[in-house]
């Protein structure tokens, strides 16, 4: 990931938010003496509708996959902020309407609240509530998709429908409240709608195109470990957008479902981007990684991507310190396969944390990278007693024991490398603050792939 676009990206966000609240401010604090409970609730009921207009426009956006953002984010950051970002966003909503509801019953008890908020005479007031109906529905759906598993075909169309929010909530407040075509509102609302008007056409454009959905056949599935295994695809009508792919990315795989493919899930493309064929290497954990360790040659999934930014600068630095975690090691193995295949190796070293020697994913072929080119392995293994001396991996591989520490990255790894991290989350904590007490850098100076699934 380019390092500053994702507080570039925070900024943009948070600008919108900021304009508004400044004008609402400027508006509305000289006028607070003269506030009634109506007038206080309807004040503070417009600020959380004006801003939650502009988070929904960005819940579009990330949830659009939208290349311009994607491709220096990662569609992983964009996931992980989408969830909580659409809880905000829903409380600020529900927070307007019940605020409304004390305005309206301050003014003229229950009946007046009623009429308000329930009456269909008005036709601005009846696009809001379609609107909150919209994004309750989605978020609705999702919560159950996951919790209950509902179906992904089933599900999932319910959630697009947030997609008519953005403009029904438009309207409903560009011709219900009372300040919104005031500057600098109207230039948020042209920026929100812009946004929203570009993320949906680049996301219905792709949907149509085809580019980044290919469906593959199984070529092989071939065992990695007792728990892993690497499954080769072969795409049926050429490769789409993942024939541009870079190492360290991602796609999402999807197995037949129905009359079509179900729902998506995240895994790291463990092949060199060369290759003609697709390689995953994906560990049994749950019911999919169990279907997928259960495929047979021939079979079809439904490939999607590429997406992510993990590695997308190594080939840039000077020298790489490559920290995985169990199947952590599949973005730095697509890098290895990268460097071997193009023989242009940035100098790097590889400090791999397994349970077990069986536990190793492409230990020969690790080895015998170390012979041709500069990189440098070292295992750690917290299961076995005795790892120290295996000169069968060659010199440039070394084992011990216990896990990664402080003292582990003091002895193998320099402070002027480009640090790259894949592992379990606890794993990434403990290695993110042990960097920080050895090398004195921060987590943004470390480049993480995020588990978000």
């Amino acid at each position: 990931m380019h390092r500053r676009a994702l507080p570039l990206l925070l900024f943009l966000s948070a600008l919108g938010p900021v304009v508004l609240t400044a004008a609402w401010a400027a508006r509305t604090v000289p006028a607070l003496k003269g506030f009634g409970v109506a007038g206080a609730a309807a004040a503070v009921s417009s600020l959380l509708a004006q801003n939650a207009l502009v988070f929904i426009g960005i819940l579009v956006l990330l949830g659009s996959r939208a290349r311009p953002v994607e491709r220096f984010v990662g569609l992983d950051r964009m996931s992980r902020a989408h969830r909580p970002l659409a809880v905000v966003t829903l409380c600020l909503l529900l927070g307007h309407v019940g605020l409304q509801a004390v305005r309206f019953y301050s003014l003229g008890g229950a009946p007046l609240a009623a009429s308000a908020l329930l009456s269909a005479d008005l036709w601005e007031m009846t696009a809001g509530r379609l609107a909150l109906l919209l994004l309750l529905l989605a978020a609705g759906s999702a919560v159950l998709g996951r919790a209950v598993r509902v179906p992904f075909r089933i599900w999932k169309p319910v959630h697009l429908m947030a997609y008519g929010a953005v403009p029904l909530g438009l309207a409903h407040a560009l011709f219900r409240g009372t300040t919104m075509a005031e500057m600098p509102r109207v230039f948020v609302w042209g920026i929100v709608a812009g946004v929203f008007a570009g993320a949906s056409m680049m996301r219905l454009v792709a949907v149509l195109r085809g580019r980044e959905r290919v469906v593959c056949r199984v070529e092989r599935v071939m065992p990695e470990t007792h728990d892993t295994v690497s499954v080769v695809l072969k795409p049926l009508k050429g490769p789409g957008r993942l024939a541009n792919r870079r190492p360290g990315q991602f796609a999402l795989l999807r197995l037949p479902a129905g009359r079509g493919f179900g729902e998506p899930h995240p895994f790291t493309l463990s092949g060199a981007p060369q290759d003609e064929v697709l390689r995953f290497t994906i560990k049994r954990i749950g019911r999919f990684t169990s279907k997928i360790h259960g495929l047979s040659r021939g079979d079809r999934i439904l490939c999607e991507g590429p997406y992510g930014v993990f590695c997308a600068d190594a080939s840039r630095r000077s020298s790489l310190a490559l920290i995985a975690g169990g199947v952590g090691i599949t973005p730095f193995l697509s890098l290895l396969r990268h460097f071997r295949a193009t023989g242009r190796a940035v100098p790097a070293v590889l400090l791999y944390a397994n349970k077990t020697f069986g536990d190793i994913i492409g230990r020969e072929e690790l080895a015998a990278m170390t012979r041709t080119m500069p990189l440098r392995v070292v295992h750690v293994l917290s299961r076995e007693e005795g790892p120290d001396d295996h000169p069968e991996d060659g010199p440039g591989v070394s084992f011990e024991r216990g896990h990664i520490t402080a003292e582990t990255l003091r002895r193998h790894l320099r402070s002027d490398q480009a640090f790259y991290l894949c592992g379990p989350p606890a794993m990434q904590t403990a290695i993110l603050k042990d960097i920080r007490a050895v090398f004195g850098l921060s987590a943004g100076r470390v480049s993480r792939e995020l588990f978000f699934w």
